[in-house]
């Protein structure tokens, strides 16, 4: 199920790990591993990584470590605006998750 959950949101949970600093397709893995101790596979990290990079959400930059990732402005606003998202993907999901009481 987490797996599951994770993809629906695995766009948000890669810009909150950008947050701070630029890091790498494998260490986004591992931070997400040590904040939920699941994630997706690799490929997918990266799948999501690049669709999200045609948003003009973060941008790629060459490190010592290979292509690390960070935020754009674009993406900086999603992330400074994450509560509202949070609280505004609550009420959707109960929404749509509830039993409906006429039938």
């Amino acid at each position: 199920m987490h797996k599951r959950i994770f993809l629906a949101f695995s766009d948000l949970a890669i810009l909150v790990a950008l947050k701070d600093q630029s890091i790498t397709g494998y260490g986004i893995n591992k931070y997400l591993m040590r904040k939920v101790g699941d994630t997706a596979s690799l490929s997918t990290i990266y799948s999501t990584l690049a669709a999200i990079e045609r948003k003009s959400l973060i941008k790629c930059v060459r490190n010592k470590n290979g292509r690390a990732y960070s935020l754009t402005g674009e993406g900086t606003k999603i992330v400074d605006d994450m509560d509202n998202i949070v609280r505004e993907s609550k009420r959707f999901i109960d929404k749509l998750l509830t039993y409906p009481s006429y039938i």
